[in-house]
C-alpha cells in the first residue's frame, strides 16, 4: 500500500472506535451500493451529472437507484423523464458507486470488515470487463469528452478515486482480478486522460494530472507519473502558476478554491511517504492560511462566483489534513471555528487530522490586497457587520461578472449577498446567476461586464471612518486574459470604453458609497442594482417617497437576467434630494438613502437562490456618458442609527451629511 504506512493502518484500527460516527457514516452512505444490486452501464451511456437538476427550482433532482426513468425533485415535487434526465442518472449512478467503492474500502481498512472489501471489489471487477467497450461521447461546455461519464473531468474523478480505493484494496484482490483492472481499466484510462487533458490553467487539469500521476505510482509507471506531476500545466506547474498575488486560486471562487486544492491534496496524500511528494510547498500553505482572513461574521466561507451552499458547508474539513502537515494558528483557528458546534467525529479527521488541534486566541480584522493590485477588501464592523469588496482579476469559466461588486451582512444575516450559483446543467446558472444584473455592481446595456481586471486604489481610516476605492477599467490595453479557456457570454462593445470607480465610506454602523462609470456607450443604459433579503416595507410609511410610482411596462427589461425580475415598480427621475426604501427581513431592517441626481428608480423581486426563493431588487437607472450613483446603507433592529442623510453634488465632488441618533452629524467627502 501506497498511501498508508503498516503503522498508519495500525494506529487507523486502534482509533476506529473514537470515531464511531465516522464509520457509521460511511456504511449509511455506503448502505444502498453495498446492500443492492450492482448498477454499471455496459456501455457509455452516462451523461453530465449536472443537467440531474429542477428546471423551475434549480435543486438537484433526487436520486433513486431503483427508477431509471422517473426522477422528482425535492422542492416542487414535479417528475422528469428522459433526456437529459435519463443518462443523467447513470451520471450520477457512477459517482455514488466510486465514492462508496473508497467508502468500503475505508470500512476495511479501518474495521476488517471483509464483506465490504469484496462487494467493492466486484464493482471494480464488473467497470473493468465493461470499460473496453464504453465510447468516447460528451459535448459538454469548458469539458473534453469522457468514456466512463460525458467529460474528461469525470473520467478523472472516476480513475482517481478507483486508484485510492484499488491500493487499498489490493492486498484482497487475486493477481487475475489486479491484472484485469489494471489492463482493462486503469492503464487505458490514464492513456485516455493524457490524450485529453488540456494545456491550460484550470481546476480540471489538476484533477486530471492527479489522477493520471496516481495511476502511474500505483503501477511504477514512470511515464504517468512525469506526465502528471511534472509536464508543463501537469501538478507542480498549477501549483506554482494557479494561485494569484492574494494567494487565492485564480479561477476567484472558494468553491474552486477548495475543489482545486483537493485535488492537490489527494494527490499528496496519496504521494505522501514518496518521494514525489511536495506537501511543504509555500503555496498550499498560502492558499489555505489566506481564508483566514476571508471568513464572515459567522465564520463561514463567503459565497463568490461559481460557489454553492453545497459546496461551502464542509469545507473546513479540507484543512485537517494540511493542518497535521504544515501546523499554523491560521489553519488552527478555521479547524477550531469549524469545531464549536459540531463533533469532530468525521471522516478527514480520522483518516489525516492531527491529535490535538491547539486553541487559538484573537479574531480575524480587516482585510485589503495590496494598494493598486487586484484583490478584495473585507470590512468588518459591530453587530456582525461585513462587506466583501470585490475588485479582483478576472478568473475565467468560473468567475462571475461582477467587478466591484459587494456582499452585505449584519446581525448574521446575509442582507445582501452573493447568491452563487446553482447546479451547472440547471438553466439558471447561465441565465440568472452568473450575470452582472445578478450582482450588486453597475450594468451597462442590460449585457455583462466583459472580462477586465480590478485594482484597489485607496485604503485608509480617518476620523474613525475607513475610506476603500476601487476601479475597473475596460481601456487597459496591458489586460490579459487567464491562461484557461472561456466561453464568451459579455458584451466587449458595451464596456471597451468604459471605466468605473466604486468608493466606500466604511463608519461602525453604516457605510456610504459612491460609483461612478465614465464613458457610457452612447445611447446605453447604466444601472446600478443592489437586492437584498427580505421584502420592501410600504413607500407610504417612508418619508421623502411621496413621489408617483407606476407598475413596470411589460417587456421594459430586454435581456437576463433582469427578465427574471417581476412586480416592478418605477419612479419617475427627479433631481435634489434623497429618496429612502428600507427591507426588512425579520427582525433585521435594512435602510438604503440614495442621491436624486435624475435617475428612474425601480423595484422589483426577483429569484433567490434556491430560486424557489425570492430577494428584493433595487436598481437606478440612468442615461447618458457618466454615470454618477451615491448611497448610504444601513441595517438595524429596533432603531435606526441613522434619522437623515443629504447630498450635495458638485462637478468634482459629492459630499454626503449623515445625521445621527445623537444629533451627531458626520460628513464624508468623495472626489468624482
Amino acid at each position: 500500500m501506497i498511501q498508508f504506512t503498516r503503522e498508519e493502518v495500525e494506529r487507523l484500527r486502534e482509533k476506529s472506535g473514537q470515531y464511531k460516527e465516522t464509520i457509521q457514516k460511511l456504511k449509511e452512505d455506503a448502505s444502498e451500493v453495498f446492500l443492492g444490486k450492482i448498477l454499471v452501464p455496459k456501455t457509455g451511456i452516462a451523461n453530465w451529472s449536472q443537467f440531474f437538476y429542477c428546471p423551475d427550482c434549480s435543486v438537484k433532482l433526487t436520486i433513486d437507484r431503483n427508477s431509471a426513468h422517473l426522477h422528482t425533485c425535492p422542492s416542487c415535487g414535479k417528475t422528469f423523464s428522459g433526456e437529459p434526465y435519463d443518462s443523467s442518472w447513470w451520471g450520477n449512478i457512477n459517482q455514488s458507486n466510486y465514492n462508496s467503492i473508497f467508502r468500503m474500502a475505508i470500512i476495511w481498512l479501518a474495521a476488517g470488515e471483509e464483506a465490504y472489501a469484496r462487494k467493492a471489489i466486484e464493482i471494480m471487477m464488473e467497470y473493468a470487463a465493461h470499460y473496453p467497450d464504453y465510447e468516447i461521447h460528451g459535448n459538454i461546455p469548458y469539458n473534453g469528452p469522457g468514456r466512463v461519464g460525458a467529460q474528461t473531468l469525470d473520467e478523472a474523478n472516476f480513475q482517481r478515486t478507483m486508484a485510492r480505493a484499488y491500493d487499498i484494496l489490493s492486498e484482497c484482490m487475486t493477481e487475475e482480478e489486479k491484472n484485469l483492472v489494471r489492463d482493462n481499466m486503469f492503464l487505458p484510462g490514464a492513456r485516455f486522460l493524457l490524450e485529453y487533458r488540456h494545456r491550460q490553467l484550470h481546476n480540471h487539469e489538476v484533477i486530471i494530472n492527479s489522477a493520471i500521476a496516481i495511476i502511474g505510482m500505483l503501477f511504477e509507471n514512470q511515464e504517468l507519473i512525469d506526465a502528471g506531476l511534472y509536464d508543463d500545466y501537469g501538478i507542480l506547474y498549477q501549483l506554482e502558476h494557479g494561485m494569484q498575488d492574494n494567494k487565492m486560486w485564480f479561477e476567484g471562487t472558494f468553491g474552486y478554491h477548495f475543489y482545486a486544492l483537493e485535488s492537490f491534496f489527494d494527490f499528496e496524500k496519496f504521494a505522501l511517504h514518496t518521494k514525489y511528494s511536495h506537501i511543504h510547498h509555500p503555496n498550499y500553505r498560502k492558499m489555505m492560511d489566506m481564508v483566514y482572513d476571508y471568513l464572515d461574521a459567522g465564520k463561514q466561507i463567503p459565497m463568490i462566483n461559481d460557489t454553492t451552499y453545497v459546496q461551502t458547508a464542509h469545507m473546513k474539513q479540507d484543512f485537517e489534513f494540511p493542518y497535521r502537515e504544515l501546523g499554523g494558528e491560521k489553519l488552527a483557528y478555521i479547524l477550531n471555528s469549524y469545531y464549536e458546534d459540531r463533533s469532530r467525529d468525521n471522516l478527514e479527521a480520522f483518516l489525516y487530522g492531527a491529535e490535538i488541534i491547539e486553541p487559538v486566541s484573537g479574531e480575524p480584522g480587516n482585510y485589503h490586497t495590496e494598494i493598486g493590485k487586484p484583490g478584495h477588501t473585507i470590512l468588518r464592523g459591530s453587530d456582525g457587520r461585513y462587506l466583501l469588496f470585490k475588485h479582483d482579476r478576472y478568473g475565467g469559466e468560473h468567475d462571475h461578472y461582477d467587478r466591484l461588486g459587494i456582499s452585505y451582512q449584519a446581525y448574521g444575516k446575509p442582507v445582501s449577498r452573493d447568491l452563487g450559483t446553482t447546479g451547472y446543467g440547471a438553466v439558471m446558472h447561465y441565465d440568472y446567476y452568473k450575470n452582472t444584473g445578478a450582482h450588486n455592481t453597475m450594468v451597462i446595456g442590460e449585457e455583462n461586464q466583459a472580462p477586465a481586471d480590478g485594482r484597489l486604489t485607496r485604503y485608509e481610516e480617518k476620523d474613525g471612518v475607513i475610506y476603500v476605492e476601487a476601479e475597473a477599467d475596460w481601456t487597459d490595453a496591458s489586460f490579459q486574459m487567464p491562461d484557461s479557456f472561456t466561453i464568451v457570454q459579455w458584451s466587449e462593445e458595451n464596456y471597451r470604453p468604459v471605466t468605473m470607480k466604486r468608493k466606500l465610506a466604511w463608519t461602525d454602523s453604516y457605510f456610504a458609497e459612491v460609483f461612478v462609470a465614465e464613458n457610457v456607450p452612447e445611447g446605453l443604459t447604466a444601472d446600478w442594482v443592489m437586492h437584498f433579503a427580505g421584502t420592501l416595507l410600504n413607500d407610504a410609511k417612508e418619508k421623502g417617497n411621496a413621489g408617483e410610482r407606476t407598475a413596470l411596462p411589460e417587456g421594459y427589461f430586454k435581456k437576463k437576467p433582469f427578465k427574471y425580475l417581476h412586480d416592478g415598480q418605477i419612479c419617475p427621475a427627479e433631481t435634489g434630494g434623497c429618496y429612502r426604501k428600507t427591507y426588512q427581513d425579520g427582525e433585521v431592517y435594512t435602510t438604503v438613502y440614495g442621491m436624486k441626481n435624475g435617475q428612474i428608480i425601480i423595484t422589483a423581486a426577483g429569484p433567490d437562490n434556491p430560486s424557489a426563493g425570492e430577494i428584493s431588487y433595487l436598481l437606478e437607472r440612468r442615461q447618458g456618458r457618466r454615470a454618477v450613483c451615491a448611497h448610504v446603507v444601513e441595517s438595524w433592529k429596533e432603531e435606526a442609527h441613522i434619522c437623515a442623510v443629504s447630498f450635495q453634488q458638485e462637478e468634482n465632488q459629492i459630499e454626503i451629511r449623515v445625521t445621527e441618533r445623537d444629533g451627531q452629524v458626520k460628513i464624508v467627502q468623495f472626489l468624482i
